[in-house]
């Protein structure tokens, strides 16, 4: 092997330690002689060179995001705005994971003939980042879907358009924001506008597939389509998933998935099966990262903290803040289409989102066992659900999200006479 090849193997091994790899593909996408791929491990991919092609240039090290981490656009926390925002149109907040704001961006995105991406299900159920012009195909892009999806050439797209001076909304995880931003060389682009979800991490597309081979050859059909947070029997998080199914005869079919039988969300919300790097993430809270101009997340704490009484809470609204302000005159200028209430920042920041995940201890040995054994099988053995976790999923199941909400106040008040 010749010094240049070794050398090209040490440059890489340097380029990002695998536990600390979000795998965002701002290397593979940097690279100008295609050296870079991508290896699987543990149903997550992360990026190898093939030696023979480097040529030692060092890009693929210059726009990795967590080797170089950027200063966040917003570290003074104590004057930042934040916003409860509910979307005007019904069916675009009920088909959102929350309120709705990202549709209304999109719509003003495609209204001003600009472009906007975000992660959708191919064929295949697979998940990837992909543009979409027109307002049909934002159906795809709304909802949260709680698989790592794959943004390989993307990042390129986005640079030719932004080029032309068409204006961009690109919507992901905060490590895929930061990934873009680095490979774009942290340019200001004034017709790029950035919109970071606060996630707790991310399973891996290799796991999600096993769940739905399962479901698959149980029920004895395709699924076409899966909502992670159908809004079908209230907002809260983790009661229901719901799929669409093709059956022998092409029937398409909705099957629910309820509590312990909703066993690929359990695990997600007991934070098993994340990607290592979501252990220790590189990018939370604003002093390290969250550099996109507008991030979204739940308003769960408004309801505790300030009931709002004309607003129905099962229909879901977003907590909003900026670290820009160019995302928040983008924001402002949908204006028409959102419901805001301005609200204390430190109300947005007590989102669970602003820290790590922490790592079941037995989470490893819980992914070993998955290997051999059904998603089922390892819930019992590794993660069951409790009585008590059932109880509150119950009690939204019988009397609905709000009569819930409304019986734990009263009870929270009693409790504090």
């Amino acid at each position: 092997m010749s010094n240049s090849s070794k050398d090209s193997i040490d440059t890489v091994s340097k380029l990002c330690p695998q536990n600390v790899c979000t795998g965002c593909f701002a290397c593979k996408q940097v690279c100008a002689k295609g050296a870079i791929h991508f290896k699987e491990d543990k149903g997550f991919l992360y990026p190898e060179i093939d030696a023979s092609l480097c040529v030692d240039c060092g890009l693929c090290t210059k726009v990795c995001p967590v080797l170089n981490p950027r200063i966040a656009a917003n570290d003074n926390q104590e004057n930042a705005v934040s916003y409860a925002i509910w979307n005007n149109n019904l069916k675009d907040r009920m088909n959102s994971s929350s309120g709705g704001t990202f549709s209304a961006l999109a719509d003003k995105t495609i209204e001003r003939g600009g472009i906007v991406y975000g992660a959708a299900w191919d064929d295949s159920m697979q998940l990837r980042h992909i543009g979409v012009e027109d307002t049909e195909g934002l159906e795809a892009l709304r909802r949260s879907k709680y698989v790592q999806s794959n943004t390989d050439g993307i990042f390129k797209d986005v640079k030719q358009h932004l080029k032309t001076g068409r204006l961009v909304l690109f919507c992901g995880t905060p490590c895929q924001i930061a990934g873009l931003l680095s490979f774009l060389g942290n340019k200001d682009y004034p017709n790029l506008v950035t919109v970071g979800v606060v996630c707790h991490g991310v399973p891996s597309q290799r796991s999600f597939d096993q769940y739905l081979q399962e479901i698959e050859k149980e029920e004895n059909v395709k699924v076409i389509d899966c909502s992670f947070r159908s809004k079908k029997r209230g907002w809260k998080p983790g009661l229901n998933l719901v799929m669409s199914a093709k059956k022998a005869d092409n029937k398409v079919i909705v099957m629910e998935k309820l509590l312990s039988d909703n066993v690929y969300m359990n695990a997600f919300l007991k934070l098993y099966f994340l990607r290592e790097s979501c252990y220790n993430c590189p990018f939370k809270g604003n002093v390290k990262g969250y550099d996109a101009d507008i991030m979204l997340s739940d308003a769960w704490s408004l309801w505790s903290a300030s009931p709002l009484v004309k607003v129905d809470f099962s229909k879901g609204i977003s907590a909003v803040a900026f670290n820009t302000e160019k995302g928040h005159n983008f924001l402002m200028q949908c204006g028409d289409s959102l419901c805001m209430l301005e609200r204390p920042y430190a109300e947005y920041a007590s989102n669970s989102g602003f820290k790590s995940a922490r790592k079941p201890l037995n989470n490893d040995a819980a992914y070993e066992y998955l290997k051999n054994h059904t998603w089922m099988e390892t819930q019992s053995k590794y993660f069951p659900m409790t009585f008590k976790q059932r109880l509150p999923l119950y009690t939204r199941l019988i009397m609905g999200e709000n009569n819930s909400i409304r019986i734990k106040r009263i009870i929270r008040k009693i409790l504090h006479r």
